[in-house]
């Protein structure tokens, strides 16, 4: 009996297997360890990276589903008959190459040893052997990714990212089969799973994949984040599905190793606490030229930039970071001892690897921090959430956690790409508040919005947008304050504590002053802006959220254009902005039980005693005192503003129409609008509209010298830090005239 049987199975493993099956395949699994640089590229270019594992298909497609357990008898008996025991079986892929497809190419990494040298193609022909085949000519390799298109641009640009990649080494332990199942709840969904194993002669200590199928996501970790949103993101053509889950995915900080003259991962004994009374923050976005072949012309300018004096920081965050400009950047002496930590090291390093995306965000820093990459519901695009331990410290109020957030939004004033930044920063806070609830958080970046209130109306105008986008945007604005969040800039405009750019001194409308892109004095802005209105725009921002723990000091612009001997010189389209914040004593902010002053400030009510109570005494006194004006001073001040009204409005003169067809309102404020002056008080008037201050005061003094005659004279111009003001006296009565640009206010 037991020959017959022995009989039987021996006939069995003679028969030919068809290996016609795509429902199965026989792979080698890398070690997940070496997979992590091409993991990164995998998740953004392959569009296989949820169905597959990094794998080097040795026969696909393989054997049908019910032959498996028959094939993997045949092919383990071979594998012990050939296979030297004391010869291990190694890969090494350090080639990248490309296969050319009908729409798009696809990028691999692969061997450089071939035939008899390479042991993939030995391993292959035992298996074919097994299974009564013959082997067949085939390039095996590791799918890094598919370009967008056939074009030369896209598939060198992702084939210079896989040749950056570190060679990927390693001991062969097992052969996986993998076997094509369902997504439950799907019925065109699909992914590969591990069926089982071969093992090799000369495994031992070697890498060999095991369940769980790491490379199918679980929908329950609490690090993912669902997203349903949909945007038009110019920076990537490709679409993601609707309803993708991204994990949250720490990062590793790197220093520069000044004894080994490399960049190196930190260990962790590098992230020390830092004491400081101020931290200056820096963002800058310094443009990608082109997506391939890189250019470099720009790159030393853009250096000098960041370590000149005006764009030093303590921290200082990147956008549009490219492979190439990252290496020559962390190269750089001066930037290695400034910025001696960083969120990624040089991708020219071999063991370092590339940026996963064209345009990536990059954190320098003089503290050491840890970092999280936040990704938003589209490829390429999320924030970078780095954490610094102690790095608001004082003597008196001990360690305090800072959160720093960089991100690059989606660009484009179109309605997709408007809700694209609406939901980008609702994730980026609905993230902070999950995990940073009571530290104070700072986000810097190019937030792609549009400010300019001439481009907005043009737009709705134009129909490029709808105006539930118009309302969308002032949705952004009105969350990031419900956020906590406040804006550094605006800060330091009103305290007078920002440095003024050479733009805002031109004729500027609602939303373009402090503008960080401006196309009319930047020809690389005017380059990239895609379109005719060249409006400024004030798309870089840091936003702070201070906890009682810091307050926004100095503001300014760095990386403006400047002119040498007639030729401009430029190193981005966007200018730099860097902030200064101040670290609060807990004297200086906080009370003993940790709560803010404001917080604690109460309001006790009592009723007037004695004189004070009877409201006629008390009427008596200060009418005795002239604080009452009398009705003919009354009248007097309504005539007066009056005529100044008419005179600056140009309403008494219709053949006139300077200012008259500009939009434009006049309203008294101060204490005759609340009706608390006296007869000693002057009125202050502000005109409200929708052009610049500079213009509004070249065309008012036009008007109001013209009117000398009927009573009005100009006293004085006052150059204030709250604006320019103009002394008037107005049939005796002195007056002021200040401005305001406001078109929505105007609107309304």
């Amino acid at each position: 009996m037991r020959s017959t049987m022995a009989g039987t199975n021996e006939t069995l493993l003679s028969i030919s297997t068809s290996v016609s099956s795509y429902a199965t395949a026989l792979c080698i699994i890398p070690p997940i360890s070496q997979c992590g640089h091409i993991n990164r590229l995998r998740e953004l270019y392959d569009k296989a990276y949820d169905k597959w594992p990094p794998h080097i298909n040795l026969v696909y497609p393989f054997v049908t589903p019910e032959c498996l357990t028959r094939a993997q008898q045949q092919i383990q008996k071979n594998v012990d008959e050939q296979l030297d025991a004391n010869k291990p079986v190694t890969v090494e892929l350090n080639q990248a190459g490309h296969f050319e497809q009908r729409i798009n190419s696809t990028i691999f990494l692969g061997e450089s040893r071939t035939g008899t040298q390479s042991q993939l193609h030995s391993l292959r022909r035992i298996v074919l052997q097994a299974l009564k085949h013959s082997d067949t000519a085939t390039k095996m390799h590791l799918t890094i990714g598919q370009s967008e298109d056939n074009a030369e641009a896209s598939r060198e640009f992702l084939l210079a990212k896989a040749r950056l990649l570190p060679a990927l080494n390693f001991r062969v332990g097992a052969l996986a089969i993998l076997i094509r199942e369902r997504v439950p709840g799907s019925d065109s969904m699909d992914h590969m799973r591990l069926w089982g194993t071969i093992n090799l002669a000369a495994s031992g200590d070697a890498w060999v994949p095991q369940s769980p199928e790491y490379w199918i996501r679980s929908t329950h970790s609490s690090h993912i984040i669902p997203i349903h949103e949909e945007d038009e993101d110019c920076d990537h053509g490709r679409k993601e599905e609707k309803g993708v889950s991204r994990e949250v995915q720490s990062g590793q900080t790197f220093y520069f190793d000044s004894e080994q003259d490399k960049w190196s991962i930190c260990t962790g004994d590098e992230l020390h606490e830092t004491v400081s009374n101020a931290v200056t923050i820096s963002s800058y976005n310094v443009l990608v030229d082109s997506k391939y072949p890189p250019t470099s012309n720009r790159d030393s300018l853009l250096v000098r930039t960041i370590l000149s004096d005006s764009a030093m920081a303590d921290i200082l965050v990147l956008q549009e970071v490219s492979d190439d400009f990252l290496s020559y950047l962390l190269s750089d002496n001066e930037v290695q001892r400034r910025y001696p930590f960083s969120s990624h090291g040089p991708p020219s390093q071999l063991d370092i690897g590339p940026l996963p995306s064209l345009r990536n965000i990059v954190m320098l820093s003089s503290h050491a921090f840890a970092w999280s990459l936040v990704p938003f519901h589209r490829r390429h695009k999320g924030a970078l959430v780095a954490r610094f331990e102690g790095a608001l410290s004082s003597s008196a109020s001990g360690s305090k956690e800072l959160v720093v957030a960089g991100v690059h939004l989606t660009c484009g004033l179109t309605d997709g790409s408007v809700a694209a930044k609406n939901a980008q920063l609702k994730m980026l806070t609905s993230y902070l508040n999950r995990h940073h609830r009571t530290a104070p958080w700072i986000v810097a970046g190019d937030f792609n919005i549009t400010t300019s209130t001439y481009t907005i109306r043009t737009a709705v105008k134009n129909k490029s947008i709808s105006s539930q986008t118009v309302a969308t945007l002032a949705l952004i604005e009105s969350a990031i304050g419900d956020a906590g969040l406040l804006d550094a800039w605006s800060i330091a405009h009103i305290e007078a504590t920002d440095e003024i750019a050479i733009s805002d001194r031109d004729d500027l409308y609602e939303g373009e002053e402090g503008a960080t892109f401006d196309p009319r004095n930047n020809a690389l802005a005017a380059a990239t802006s895609g379109t005719s209105i060249n409006r400024p725009q004030r798309y870089d921002r840091i936003l702070v959220r201070p906890q009682d723990t810091f307050r926004v000091g100095s503001f300014h612009h760095f990386g403006l254009p400047e002119d040498v001997d007639g030729v401009q010189l430029i190193a981005s389209d966007h200018s730099g902005v860097r902030t200064t914040i101040r670290v609060l004593e807990d004297a200086a902010g906080k009370s003993l039980d940790g709560r803010s002053m404001m917080e604690q400030l109460t309001i006790h009510h009592k009723r007037a005693t004695g004189q004070l109570a009877d409201p006629t005494a008390l009427d008596k006194v200060l009418s005795a005192h002239g604080m009452f004006p009398l009705d003919e001073q009354v009248r007097q001040r309504q005539d007066t503003f009056a005529l100044l009204k008419e005179v600056v409005l140009g309403t008494s003169n219709e053949k006139d129409s300077t200012l008259s067809e500009i939009p434009l309102v006049m309203v008294p404020v101060g204490s005759y609008a609340t009706g608390v002056w006296t007869s000693d008080s002057d009125i202050d008037c502000l005109c409200i509209g929708t052009i610049s201050s500079k213009t509004f005061f070249k065309l008012a003094r036009q008007r109001l010298v013209k009117a000398e005659s009927r009573g009005v004279r100009i006293l004085r111009k006052v150059e204030a830090n709250t604006g320019t003001m103009l002394e008037l006296s107005v049939n005796g009565v002195a007056m002021d005239l200040q401005y305001c640009p406001a078109a929505r206010v105007v609107e309304r």
